[in-house]
């Protein structure tokens, strides 16, 4: 009976090592499911599982944030189908626009939004193609007197940091009458509260605060007012990743144009009344400067 029952404990403990020994080989080569669908992918992202997206808030009809993590606007219905595309969840990353560029650059975001071209900026991040061209104005109340550009001389207008055309701003109407601050949605307040007479705005923008504020208008530039060239003037708007990444800018290219072949990026567009002819991009991404 010892012999016997020596056998069955021996078989035991070996039986329980075969076991452990499975499990371990298991962990080292398959790992999460997360970690196993990122080795997949075209692309790099920060989170496994998850592409992370940074954005101004309340951007519409660009973006905004949505209820239970979603996106909403045109640019999070194209990052919403981008991650579904690679099965991939949304991680939403609210934060001022000047500091968009920088999350992306240092990894803390996958994907940024809605930003003009500058030769500057691309020098730190890398660009998709245009998703749609901006026309700049003056958001102001129904109420103000407004003309022309001239009429807003002398008088507290807004902008936000980092916007591309800010020194334009300063030289025509002073850089003491131009109050910057970190958000749109800020800016857009300061112009309902009275703080300032107009927030320097635009087609892509000015839409969304004017459908929860229809007290407001947008006064759009003519071509020239203010000595603005006319890529400033009428602006096409992009997304742009991490300058080691541009396969993520690829797959960004990708659904952007399967959304336009299919034309679920017209109704999208024509949802807030941008899809006119005036708005169409150009087909092809900008000069890049990465280094």
């Amino acid at each position: 009976m010892r012999i016997t029952n020596s056998v069955a404990r021996r078989a035991r403990r070996l039986g329980a090592v075969v076991a452990l020994a499975g499990l371990l080989a298991v962990s080292a080569c398959g790992g999460s499911d997360d970690e196993a669908g990122a080795s997949d992918l075209p692309f790099d992202v920060i989170k496994p599982g998850h592409l992370t997206v940074t954005y101004s808030e309340s951007y519409l009809p660009k973006i905004a944030s949505g209820e239970k993590g979603t996106l909403e606007g045109y640019e999070g219905f194209l990052l919403t189908k981008v991650a579904e595309k690679y099965g991939l969840k949304l991680a939403p990353m609210p934060t001022e626009f000047a500091s968009q560029i920088l999350s992306v650059r240092q990894n803390r975001a996958d994907v940024g939004t809605g930003i003009y071209y500058t030769e500057e900026r691309a020098k730190q991040v890398f660009y998709t193609r245009p998703n749609i061209t901006d026309r700049l104005g003056a958001l102001t109340l129904k109420t103000t007197a407004y003309e022309n550009v001239d009429s807003l001389k002398g008088k507290p207008i807004a902008s936000v940091n980092g916007f591309s055309y800010n020194e334009y701003l300063f030289t025509y109407y002073g850089k003491d009458n131009v109050k910057l601050f970190p958000s749109y949605a800020e800016a857009s307040q300061a112009v309902l509260g009275g703080q300032v007479v107009a927030f320097m705005g635009s087609t892509g923008t000015a839409p969304g605060i004017i459908k929860t504020h229809p007290e407001l208008n947008l006064h759009t530039f003519a071509d020239g007012d203010f000595s603005l060239p006319a890529n400033v003037s009428k602006s096409a708007t992009y997304e742009y990743v991490n300058c080691d990444n541009p396969g993520l800018a690829d797959a960004i290219d990708q659904v952007y144009q399967e959304l336009v072949d299919s034309g679920e990026w017209q109704k999208q567009l024509e949802q807030w009344g941008v899809g006119g002819a005036e708005y169409v991009p150009p087909a092809e991404r900008p000069t890049q400067h990465c280094s």
